[in-house]
């Protein structure tokens, strides 16, 4: 079947035939651009409004509806390059309730088809995730696939095992067969951490988590998977009576028990629970508690799930004809907001990378007050077609990112006009670039931009970096107005108590005070003197891993490409950044001004099988109170262990500290071992 073609504007004509004809094709369109492409222009929202509007004309005109009609079917389209994976059972779709009203009208339905009102409800949060189905025999995972059209989905199985909260194989007494249901997500801040790493690098971003999860679950190689930070829950067993179950909130405990994540595990830490009410009302104070506290979670919501807890009920309410009777999704109201865009400006960041930035008339989105939102590069304004003074949807992608959604054409003002990128710098006037393979594009002038300059420097004294204590970026930006500097050697070559007082609210003890921290930075580490170099696609652990390779100083000035790409865990981008950066003369002769002043330790690399942590892999986790978590995995590294920021089954420890969350919960379902604070001392 060909990909579907998206349909004109809106018909004009009240025959109801061919506005049937224009909802079909437009919620076909919008289908293909959710499940298939994981790229969708609108909103969920907007999607169930074309849905009830189709629905409320197939109501009026019966004869309308059809077998494929997007009412009659429950998914959307399985990718024709993967695997195809029939469901036993089909995976059906959720009827929703966008107010109380219809909550209540849902809850007098079920009353009155049990015939009386003693009746549970199960409640728990609607993950806004990739619905999957993971199969097991004998106790182990067999297949895992997407839900699809409902009927046949997605074999993923390679890229679901990348996920390391998902179990290989059950615990305790696994039945013979066993398939249950759940959701692939990624968290909040995962997200933003995500997206922040490739706006550095130049690379495309993602627009939502739920997307980005479709995404990275259907792509044809898991080690692409294995990239994205993914997270799973899982919340139904197919047929659980037959495994001994009488209500869902059996079944909520028999997966725990088999070791799968579960919303109660993922709420503990929070305000919400997993309830079983009775009752209307009860039913609805649930779901207000759910909307007040959904911005407080690490994962987005997007409303709570209902269920009749009795599984013998669920068997009697039965099925409709795209979605069961004895549940319910009660849905959040759209946080969307309208705004004005008063005015596009251009940042430049610390790499040169030009980043048009939309300037908003505050709205408060999600409980905060925006003001910007990033427009993220050339093509994303063609996409969205904004101009300033354009009035504008805004959400918060994920709750963390105040993002545009879409422009609102028919409210544009007569002066508004197309928006286009500057071909000069606006901070130094220098020609801006773009490199083939990126879609940023930058200024090359990195040495003398003021903003890659004060961004540079800012980033040179953190403390990741050379630690400079009291330097931050009010102050940088003070002594760069004042001449006083141009760049990072300058710091150590030009500064002095005396020109520091000078500087607006400093003074003479507060300028001793930074002069001293400036000279107690001049022994750093070797792996953090080249991290705060700020070398494009350069982090803290690669900057480590430089240094074991160097060794020095000296050595780091005389590396090669093909050095660092025979490196463990230097792949060939990062090595075209470094032998890019020292290949240039000014790079080259900034460090040797530096090492004039600083004089970084000598990092030797322990040898495969050296060290007390040979072999072993550390995670850090909750609020240290011994030590930086920075510090902590230094004193990894120096031992000839790994340190790294996820759980996984190949993790030797997790050292938690107070207020541990998520990554205590993985590797207590993984069976790592989780040691306190001083049992680690204890082992340095």
């Amino acid at each position: 079947m060909p990909d579907p073609s998206k349909p004109g504007p809106r018909p004009k004509t009240k025959d109801p035939a061919k506005l049937h004809e224009w909802l079909v094709g437009l919620i076909r369109w919008h289908d293909h651009l959710y499940y298939v492409n994981s790229a969708p222009e609108i909103t969920d929202a907007d999607y169930d409004k074309l849905m009830r509007e189709l629905q409320t004309l197939e109501s009026a005109h019966p004869h309308l509806v059809s077998p494929d009609s997007p009412t009659q079917r429950i998914g959307g389209t399985a990718r024709t390059d993967l695997a195809k994976v029939e469901h036993r059972v089909p995976m059906v779709s959720i009827q929703n309730s966008m107010n109380a009203e219809e909550t209540r009208a849902w809850h007098k339905f079920i009353e009155d088809d049990l015939g009386h009102a003693d009746f549970e409800l199960f409640c728990e949060p609607k993950f806004d995730g990739l619905s999957c189905e993971l199969v097991y025999e004998a106790g182990r995972l067999k297949v895992a696939s997407t839900r699809g059209d409902g009927s046949v989905g997605e074999d993923v199985t390679p890229n679901i095992r990348t996920i390391a909260s998902v179990p290989q194989r059950l615990k305790g007494k696994a039945p013979a067969r066993l398939e249950v249901r759940g959701e692939v997500y990624i968290e909040k801040q995962a997200f933003a951490d995500m997206n922040a790493e490739l706006e550095e690098q130049g690379l495309k971003t993602y627009v939502n988590p739920r997307n980005t999860a479709s995404g990275a679950l259907r792509q044809l190689d898991p080690k692409i998977s294995a990239q994205r930070p993914l997270s799973a829950v899982w919340y139904a067993v197919v047929e659980a009576d037959g495994h001994g179950l009488a209500t869902q909130a059996e079944v909520a405990t028999a997966l725990k028990e088999w070791g799968f994540v579960t919303s109660a595990d993922l709420l503990k830490k929070t305000k919400l629970r997993v309830e079983v009410v009775k009752g209307a009302d009860e039913l609805l104070a649930v779901f207000e508690r759910y909307k007040k506290h959904r911005h407080d979670l690490p994962f987005e919501i997007d409303g709570m799930v209902v269920k009749v807890n009795d599984l013998k009920q669920q068997a009697q309410l039965g099925m409709r004809s795209r979605s069961p009777r004895f549940m319910l999704a009660a849905k959040f109201p759209p946080e969307e907001k309208e705004t004005i865009c008063e005015k596009i400006e251009v940042q430049v960041g610390r790499t040169g990378a030009v980043t048009p930035v939309a300037v908003l008339q505050p709205v408060k989105v999600g409980g905060v007050t925006v003001t910007h939102a990033s427009l993220h590069n050339r093509d994303e304004i063609e996409r969205l077609g904004i101009r300033e003074g354009d009035t504008v949807v805004v959400q918060r992608a994920g709750d963390v990112i105040p993002q545009v959604l879409r422009v609102i054409a028919d409210k544009r003002p007569v002066f508004a006009k197309p928006f286009a990128m500057p071909d000069k710098c606006p901070e130094c006037g220098h020609a801006l670039a773009q490199t083939e393979g990126e879609v940023v594009i930058r200024c090359p002038n990195s040495l003398a931009c003021p903003a890659q300059v004060k961004y540079s420097l800012t980033h040179f004294t953190s403390r990741l970096a050379m630690n400079i204590e009291g330097f931050g970026e009010k102050r940088i930006e003070l002594a760069l107005k004042a001449g006083l500097i141009r760049d990072a050697a300058d710091i150590f070559e030009k500064l002095n108590v005396s020109n520091l007082a000078e500087l607006d609210r400093m003074g003479e003890k507060s300028a001793q005070t930074l002069v001293d921290n400036i000279k107690g930075a001049t022994t750093p580490k070797l792996g953090r003197f080249i991290f705060a170099l700020g070398i494009r696609n350069v982090g803290e652990t690669t900057a480590s891993l430089i240094a074991d390779l160097c060794g020095d100083a000296q050595g780091f000035l005389k590396l090669t490409a093909e050095q660092l790409q025979q490196a463990d865990g230097i792949g060939p981008i990062i090595a075209v950044s470094v032998s890019t950066f020292l290949a240039d003369d000014r790079n080259v002769s900034l460090v040797r001004r530096l090492l004039k002043h600083v004089h970084p330790k000598v990092q030797i690399a322990k040898k495969p099988g050296e060290g007390k942590f040979a072999g072993m892999t550390f995670v850090f986790t909750g609020a240290l109170e011994k030590f930086t978590r920075e510090a902590a995995e230094e004193l990894v590294r120096e031992g000839g262990g790994k340190a790294s920021g996820s759980v996984s089954k190949k993790t030797t420890y997790l050292v938690a500290g107070p207020r541990a969350g998520s990554k205590l919960q993985k590797a207590n379902e993984l069976g790592v071992k989780v040691i306190s604070e001083d049992e680690f001392l204890a082992m340095t």
